[in-house]
C-alpha cells in the first residue's frame, strides 16, 4: 500500500510497474513462473493466441493488396529485391523521412515538444550471426535526446522510410519520450517517467504509439505518394497507387504472424525446425527474417517484447480507431496509460 499521498491513478500506474519490477527480480532468482503469468505481471494485459483462422485471412489480403495470383512467395521475394535500398542511399533517405515527419508533426502538435530536443543518427553493422538484427533502434538518452541507431545492411525498403522514421522520431518513440520526461518528470516530478522499463506496461503502450504513428500524419495514399516521390529509385517499375496505399494498410497487421510465431515457440515449446516451417508457410517472410525473429524469441531480454507491436497497436486501434483523433493521440502522447486502460 502507498502511503506518499499520490492519486489513485498513480499509484495503480506505480503498483503495476513495481509489479513488473518485482517479477523481473524473481525471475533473475530462478523462481518459476509460467510464460503466461510472467507475461501479465510484466504488461498488464492477458496472453492470448490468434486464430489461426485471421492469419489465412491476412495472407488472402496479402495477395490481394500485393496483386498477386501465383506463388506469394516469390512475389514478395522478387520485391523485397526491386525495392531495397543500400550503401549511403540509406542514409540519405532516413534523414529524408525524418525531416518530413518531424515538419509535419509539429505543424499538428504546436508547442507539444520541448525546444531543446535533439535526434542523433548513427549507423550500426550489426555482423554478428548470433545477435538479434534491427533495422532501426532508439535509444533514449534523456534530456530530450534520441539516437537512432541504423542497420544499413538489414531489411532497408524505400516503402519503409516513413514509417519507421514516424515509429522511431516523430511522433513515435523520440516525441513520446521527450514530451513524457518535460510534461511528467520535469514538471510534476513523477520520478517513475524518468527512467525507461523494458519489460514493463510502458512498453505496450510506447510500441502501440510508435506503430501507429504514421497514420496520424498521413492517410495511406498519402505516404504511397510521398514514397513514389521521395524515395523510390524507379517509380515505373512499382506497383500502382492503389496497390501501394493498400500495402501500407495491411502492414498494421503483420506482426500477426511474429505473435502466434512467438506463441509456439514461447507456450507450444516448438522445436525450432517447426517453428522455421511454421513461419516460412505464410510466404510473406524471409530467411534472414525469421531466423532473426526465432533468435529474439530465443533472447531471454526480448523473449516477450516480440508481442507488444501487435498488442499496443490493436489496443490502440480498437479504443481510437485506425487513425485516432489529434486529441487522443495527444492524451497518449502526455498520460500515463495503461494497456489495461484501454481494454
Amino acid at each position: 500500500m502507498f502511503i506518499q499521498g499520490f492519486d489513485k491513478t498513480r499509484e495503480k500506474y506505480l503498483e503495476k510497474l513495481l509489479t513488473a519490477l518485482r517479477t523481473s527480480v524473481e525471475i533473475l532468482n530462478n523462481i518459476k513462473i509460467s510464460v503466461e503469468d510472467q507475461f501479465f505481471s510484466f504488461y498488464d494485459v492477458p496472453l492470448q493466441i490468434i486464430d489461426e483462422l485471421e492469419l489465412d485471412k491476412v495472407v488472402e489480403l496479402i495477395k490481394e493488396a500485393y496483386g498477386v495470383s501465383g506463388n506469394l512467395e516469390k512475389h514478395i521475394n522478387d520485391l523485397r529485391k526491386q525495392r531495397t535500398i543500400n550503401g549511403p542511399q540509406v542514409l540519405k533517405l532516413f534523414k529524408k523521412a525524418l525531416k518530413i515527419v518531424e515538419l509535419r508533426t509539429k505543424e499538428i502538435f504546436i508547442d507539444l515538444l520541448p525546444p531543446e530536443e535533439k535526434i542523433y543518427i548513427n549507423l550500426v553493422e550489426n555482423s554478428d550471426r548470433d545477435k538479434v538484427k534491427w533495422a532501426y533502434y532508439n535509444w533514449y538518452k534523456g534530456n530530450f535526446c534520441s539516437q537512432i541507431d541504423i542497420n544499413p545492411n538489414y531489411n532497408m525498403y524505400w516503402t519503409a522510410f516513413l514509417s519507421s522514421a514516424a515509429h522511431e522520431g516523430y511522433p513515435g518513440h523520440h516525441t513520446e519520450f521527450s514530451v513524457k520526461e518535460q510534461a511528467l518528470y520535469k514538471d510534476l516530478n513523477q520520478f517513475e517517467h524518468s527512467i525507461l522499463f523494458l519489460n514493463s506496461p510502458k512498453l505496450i503502450i510506447s510500441e502501440g504509439i510508435a506503430e501507429i504513428a504514421v497514420n496520424l500524419l498521413f492517410s495511406y495514399r498519402d505516404r504511397a505518394e510521398i514514397g513514389l516521390r521521395e524515395f523510390c529509385p524507379d517509380p515505373l517499375r512499382e506497383d500502382s497507387l492503389d496497390l501501394l496505399a493498400l500495402q501500407n494498410e495491411i502492414k498494421e497487421k503483420m506482426h500477426l504472424f511474429s505473435f502466434n510465431l512467438a506463441f509456439h515457440a514461447l507456450i507450444d515449446e516448438w522445436s525450432e525446425k517447426r517453428l522455421y516451417q511454421y513461419a516460412k508457410n505464410f510466404g510473406i517472410f524471409s530467411q534472414q527474417n525469421i531466423k532473426n525473429q526465432l533468435k529474439m524469441i530465443a533472447n531471454s531480454v526480448h523473449s516477450t517484447t516480440i508481442f507488444s507491436y501487435n498488442l499496443g497497436i490493436n489496443l490502440i486501434i480498437n479504443k481510437y480507431s485506425q487513425f485516432p483523433s489529434i486529441k487522443n493521440f495527444k492524451d497518449l502522447l502526455t498520460t500515463p496509460i495503461l494497456p489495461s486502460d484501454l481494454v
